[in-house]
C-alpha cells in the first residue's frame, strides 16, 4: 500500500505523509482516548484500522531502508522500534500542544507570572466588598475540611459539614485508610503514564504521611491533630489550593480551567485567615473561643480543647498559628518563583526521559 492509498487513513488520524512512528502512536492515543469518552465503537474500529494500515506501511518502509543500508562486517543491526501500543512512545516533556488555549497552558510564562497575582488581587477585593459575605460559607467549609483531612489521614471516618461541624468517628476504619491509599496509588500511576511529575510527588509525600499518622502516632496525639487542623487546615488547605494552580494534573481532571476557580477560592480563604491571625498575634483581635454551632461558651471549641486538654497558652496559640501562616506564605512564594523561572521543567524532563528509557528497554 502506497502513500496515496493511505490518504484517508492519514486524514482520519490528522497526520501527513512522512510522519514518524512516534507521531502515529501519539495521534492514535489522543484520538482514541477522545472516542473512548464518547463510547463511539464504530469510529474506534475505523481509527484502529487506519492506525494498523499506516503502522504496517511505516514498518515496511523502515525494514526496506534497513535492508538497503550497507552493513559493516561484524556490526549488529539496531533493534526495530515497536509499533504497537504496549510500549508508550517518546514524549518531549517541553513540547506544548499548538491547539492549547494560552490561559489554560501550564508552561506559559506570561500566565504563570501574571495570573496568580491578578486572581489573588481579585479575591482580596471581593473579600473587602459586600460580595465577600457569599464566601464565608466556603471559609467555614475549609475549616471543617481541615478537621476532616486530619481524621482521614489517621484512618477515621469524618464528614465535614458547611454549618461549622465535622463528625469524626473515633474507631479506626480500614475502608478509609486503604481507600485513600488506593486513590494515591491511582494518582501516582496516572501521573506516570502521562509523564506528569507533580501528581506523583503528591502521592509519594502523602502515602508515608498517612502511614505514620495512622500506625505510628498515639491516639491522644491523633486527637490533637484533629483539633489543631481546623484553623490549621484553613492555612494549609487554602495554600495547597493556590499552589495547585501550577500543578499539571492528568488529562481526565480537565484541570486547565478549573484551577482558576480553585486559585480564587483558595486565595480568598488564605487572605481571610492570614489577616485575621496576624491581628490576633498583634493583639488587635481576640483568640476565637467556643464554636460556630454552640457559641463562645462551648468548651468543645478548638481553642478551648487546645488549652484545656493539651495545656496550650494564649501566647503559644498566637505564635504557632502566626508561624504557620508565615510558613505557608513563604511556601507559596517558593512555588511561584519555581514555576515563574521554569525550574519545574527540570523535574518534568527527568521523569519523561527516564520513562522513555524504560519503554525502550522493555
Amino acid at each position: 500500500m502506497n502513500e496515496s492509498e493511505l490518504g484517508p487513513s492519514y486524514a482520519l488520524l490528522g497526520l501527513q505523509p512522512g510522519c514518524t512512528v512516534d507521531d502515529l502512536e501519539r495521534a492514535f492515543m489522543k484520538k482514541n482516548f477522545a472516542l473512548i469518552k464518547g463510547a463511539n465503537e464504530d469510529a474506534r474500529q475505523r481509527l484502529r484500522a487506519a492506525h494498523d494500515a499506516i503502522a504496517a506501511h511505516l514498518k515496511a518502509k523502515i525494514e526496506a531502508e534497513r535492508a538497503a543500508t550497507p552493513r559493516v562486517p561484524g556490526s549488529v543491526p539496531p533493534p526495530a522500534r515497536p509499533t504497537g501500543l504496549l510500549v508508550p512512545p517518546k514524549i518531549d516533556p517541553l513540547a506544548r500542544d499548538p491547539n492549547e488555549i494560552a490561559v489554560f497552558s501550564f508552561d506559559n510564562w506570561k500566565v504563570n507570572v501574571l495570573a496568580p497575582p491578578l486572581v489573588v488581587a481579585l479575591a482580596w477585593l471581593v473579600n473587602l466588598s459586600p460580595l465577600g459575605f457569599f464566601l464565608k460559607g466556603f471559609h467555614v467549609w475549609v475549616h471543617e475540611f481541615g478537621h476532616a483531612t486530619a481524621a482521614w489521614l489517621t484512618g477515621r471516618r469524618a464528614l465535614p459539614l458547611p454549618i461549622g461541624w465535622t463528625n469524626i468517628e473515633p474507631p479506626y476504619s480500614p475502608t478509609v485508610y486503604f481507600g485513600i491509599l488506593v486513590l494515591l496509588g491511582g494518582l501516582f500511576v496516572a501521573g506516570w503514564k502521562e509523564r506528569k511529575v507533580w501528581p506523583m510527588v503528591i502521592a509519594v509525600v502523602l502515602a508515608p504521611l498517612q502511614y505514620y499518622l495512622t500506625w505510628r502516632l498515639p491516639e491522644h496525639d491523633q486527637r490533637f491533630w484533629w483539633t489543631f487542623c481546623g484553623v490549621g487546615g484553613e492555612f494549609y488547605l487554602s495554600a495547597f489550593f493556590m499552589a495547585c494552580f501550577f500543578v499539571q494534573l492528568p488529562e481526565k481532571f480537565r484541570w486547565g480551567a478549573c484551577r482558576y476557580l480553585l486559585l480564587f477560592l483558595g486565595a480568598s480563604c488564605f487572605l481571610n485567615i492570614y489577616l485575621y491571625w496576624r491581628d490576633v498575634y498583634h493583639g488587635l483581635e481576640d483568640i476565637p473561643m467556643g464554636s460556630l454551632v454552640n457559641g463562645e461558651d462551648d468548651a468543645g471549641g478548638d481553642m478551648n480543647v487546645l488549652m484545656n486538654s493539651y495545656h496550650w497558652t494564649h501566647g503559644r496559640i498566637r505564635l504557632v498559628y502566626h508561624y504557620l501562616g508565615n510558613g505557608c506564605l513563604v511556601g507559596l512564594a517558593v512555588v511561584y518563583a519555581a514555576f515563574v523561572f521554569r525550574l519545574n521543567r527540570v523535574a518534568d524532563w527527568v521523569v519523561a526521559k527516564f520513562a522513555s528509557g524504560e519503554a525502550e528497554r522493555s
